[in-house]
């Protein structure tokens, strides 16, 4: 019996849904380019691995990548360190509520809803990437949207 969880899984995530929608965003907000960084998020169900997402930020020399898929890490010009690196752990439902602005980066670490191994300065630039990309809208849209679909459900019985 494998432990991956199923692509039906995944699927359900907030996460799945979340992170393109603040890749979209990202794109369109070229001030995002000035950072360097990748980010490495597990996000966990229940405390079960469930998925990885990556967000990488190459300065103004590339647009950002935001992915399921590893994206390849430039290597350093001679001029310049390389890039750095924070992994976040979070509960998809903590994902949710770290994006839409309920859930500090400070409280989800103290409180333990957030773990962070690498860059902490890095680490730091989330709530600030998030609000740029519109990460309350989009959040706030979502949680509409399921809202909706709930309601129709019980509409249905």
């Amino acid at each position: 019996m494998s432990n991956k969880p199923s692509a039906k899984a995944i699927a359900r995530l907030n996460a799945t849904t979340l992170f393109p929608e603040i890749k979209k965003e990202i794109e369109k907000n070229p001030s995002l380019y000035a950072i360097r960084g990748f980010f490495i998020f597990n996000v966990t169900k229940k405390g079960v691995p469930m998925t990885e997402w990556y967000l990488l930020f190459q300065g103004f020399d590339a647009p950002a990548v935001v992915s399921q898929k590893k994206p390849e890490i430039p290597k350093a010009k001679k001029d310049e360190s390389p890039i750095p690196v924070a992994i976040i752990q979070i509960e998809d439902s903590d994902l949710m509520n770290f994006m839409s602005g309920g859930l500090t980066g400070s409280r989800g670490i103290v409180s333990g809803k957030i773990k962070i191994a690498g860059a902490m300065e890095l680490a730091e630039q989330l709530e600030e990437i998030f609000r740029k990309a519109k990460g309350a809208e989009k959040t706030l849209a979502y949680l509409d949207h399921k809202r909706g679909k709930s309601e129709k459900a019980k509409a249905r019985l």
